[in-house]
């Protein structure tokens, strides 16, 4: 089976086709800037790989599934596939469910991207996990050995960070993001100083937080990481064991997979 997944994130859309789960190509991204311009276009592209896919395996006809954090644009990027693709695309969260057991207080109000990329992980590692999704947000997730989702935190990402300090603080800049140098510890300027309050106090929340769902779990989860800022934000750290780029796209294909067999 085959599918184009499309993730509505808070600044870019990501694109893929998935069979059987698995992608063949790297992903297609759009910031939301650049939507009015290359959205039919991809939206094209993608749907042909996917039939092309689709007539190979001599399989039924392929779909359309959409993950989104940003409802307003949830509908625009629906009636664009309606009208270029003549299909309609279903909605993780409105006709597909995430098929993934919580211990949540409150499953409605979780993210439909937390879900689809703790689905994702797990079922790609078979094993407790923490999944780390570092873009606008900094969002790390827990899963254990019976693929339960525990629940997770949520915090600043680095550049809500950066834009926070420059919002809140009179005198303080708003700072292009630069990883700190490994040589020394100190930010010898106001820039460096902002940078390094930024990724060391991120990578100190990440280990912090794995370091609890490890004694909580009773064991050393595997770490699996997210989001366009993952490798540069964590690869330093030695503590992330796989870097997986697509995870919400991977699990919004999977939970399609999971809806089309029942």
């Amino acid at each position: 089976m085959s599918v184009v997944a499309i993730d509505i994130g808070n600044t870019r859309v990501g694109f893929n086709v998935f069979t059987a789960g698995k992608a063949q190509d790297p992903a297609v991204r759009l910031t939301h800037a650049e939507l009015d311009k290359e959205l039919a276009g991809t939206l094209k592209t993608q749907w042909e790989k996917a039939q092309h896919e689709t007539q190979e395996a001599a399989d039924e006809d392929c779909g359309v599934v959409i993950a989104s954090v940003v409802p307003e644009l949830t509908e625009r990027v629906e009636h664009s596939v309606l009208q270029y693709l003549n299909t309609k695309a279903l909605v993780v969260g409105r006709q597909i469910k995430v098929p993934v057991k919580t211990m949540l207080k409150e499953d409605s109000g979780v993210g439909q991207d937390r879900l689809l990329a703790v689905m994702a992980a797990y079922v790609n590692v078979e094993k407790a996990c923490v999944i780390v999704q570092v873009g606008s947000a900094l969002v790390v997730d827990c899963i254990d050995d019976e693929g339960i989702f525990r629940g997770g935190s949520i915090g600043p990402g680095l550049a809500m960070g950066a834009k926070a300090l420059h919002d809140f603080a009179a005198q303080l800049p708003m700072v292009a993001l630069t990883p700190p140098a490994d040589e020394s510890p100190f930010g010898a300027s106001t820039n460096e100083a902002i940078n390094l309050g930024l990724y060391i106090g991120a990578r100190g929340a990440v280990r912090e937080l794995v370091e609890r769902y490890a004694t909580a779990l009773g064991s050393w989860p595997q770490v699996v990481a997210t989001g366009g800022d993952a490798t540069v934000l964590l690869e330093p750290m030695g503590l992330v064991d796989s870097f997986v780029p697509d995870l919400v796209l991977q699990g919004a294909a999977l939970a399609w997979e999971h809806w089309r067999k029942d």
